[in-house]
């Protein structure tokens, strides 16, 4: 780490616990652990609403939110790091639709996540960061030959290193797709099981306004998701996790504008040894990161269905292929990168 500069992650874990979060707090602290850089935790909630660009709103949200005692000593120990020149480090998660954010200053590393075609062109005019972290390699392209891209790096995103390890989940379920639902694969799919009834296939359902998960074969299944280690036990009891880029098929173009990076359940699909079958383009985030060596990508439905059966007649076999895979998309693989360009400051 540099010997010059001083460095602190400014973390929302003590005060969110909004679940897109979560994985982030991993990623966090891997990157403390790894790079000895500590976790600020009390100090995130002032300086968001300190520097809130809303007018007039940062003393209700501390009155209302705050307890005074708290308010006084994390404003001065944030205060104190600022004066002295410490570094802020900090993840964003949808950094340009949230404009209440407290970094947008020069002495501060921010990590943007969800920056998308429909929103990228802001990023000049909120971020004056000396060093720009993004997720997805189309944000960097996209600002190729620009100012704001000799202050910009790429990361990839990652899984923490707590999941790794050589045992292979006990596989319950068939065939599970998890989360935001893509519709190719979802009507391919149920076509599968309504030729092949015997194979369970599990997926998101909206039932009476509550997301449940639901088996073709079971019902409305009773399983707890809303802890990350229930999430990943849940995924990593699947014998096959059906993935999709976040802007194919028009699942989520309004927000992407077409942008497609690597989402992190490819990861965490990987780490539980899950046969994959994905619905991805050809686009730079997941050629870069080598996604097709361990997802596959049917064209149709009959290689779909090929795929499938013969995922689940075959016990997973692709440790060597997959612990290759992994290790490369590791937070402390990604962490090393980080340490590289902090040096540089």
């Amino acid at each position: 780490m540099s010997k010059s500069n001083s460095f602190f992650i400014l973390s929302a874990k003590k005060w969110s616990t909004y679940f897109p979060l979560q994985v982030v707090y991993e990623w966090e602290e891997v990157i403390s652990e790894k790079l000895g850089i500590p976790i600020d935790y009390d100090s995130q909630q002032i300086a968001n609403s300190l520097f809130d660009k809303q007018p007039n709103n940062w003393l209700q949200k501390i009155v209302r939110r705050t307890p005074l005692k708290n308010f006084i000593d994390s404003s001065f120990n944030y205060f104190q790091r600022i004066r002295k020149g410490e570094y802020i480090i900090s993840f964003l998660l949808n950094p340009i639709d949230i404009p209440n954010h407290y970094i947008y200053q020069e002495n501060s590393v921010v990590i943007l996540l969800d920056v998308f075609a429909n929103n990228i062109d802001l990023v000049p005019q909120y971020f004056k960061n000396k060093l720009i972290f993004v997720t997805n390699i189309e944000v960097l392209d996209h600002f190729k030959g620009k100012a704001i891209a000799q202050r910009m790096r790429y990361i990839p995103l990652s899984i923490s290193d707590k999941y790794f390890n050589a045992n292979v989940p006990v596989k319950k379920i068939d065939v599970l797709q998890m989360g935001r639902q893509n519709p190719v694969l979802h009507e391919w799919m149920l076509k599968v099981t309504n030729k092949y009834p015997e194979i369970e296939y599990v997926y998101a359902k909206n039932e009476n306004g509550i997301n449940v998960y639901f088996s073709t074969t079971k019902g409305i299944l009773n399983e707890k998701t809303g802890s990350r280690e229930e999430f990943m036990a849940f995924l990593g009891s699947a014998k096959v996790s059906l993935l999709s880029a976040p802007g194919i098929d028009g699942g989520d173009q309004i927000r992407t504008g077409g942008f497609n990076p690597v989402t992190p359940r490819f990861y965490e699909s990987a780490v539980n040894y899950c046969y994959m079958i994905g619905r991805y383009p050809d686009a730079p985030d997941f050629e870069l990161n080598k996604i097709s060596s361990v997802c596959e990508r049917p064209e149709n439905y009959d290689e779909f269905e090929k795929a499938v059966l013969s995922m689940l007649k075959t016990p997973f076999n692709l440790q060597d292929k997959y612990n290759v895979f992994i290790k490369q998309h590791l937070t402390s693989t990604v962490a090393q990168s980080i340490k590289q360009e902090l040096e540089k400051l």
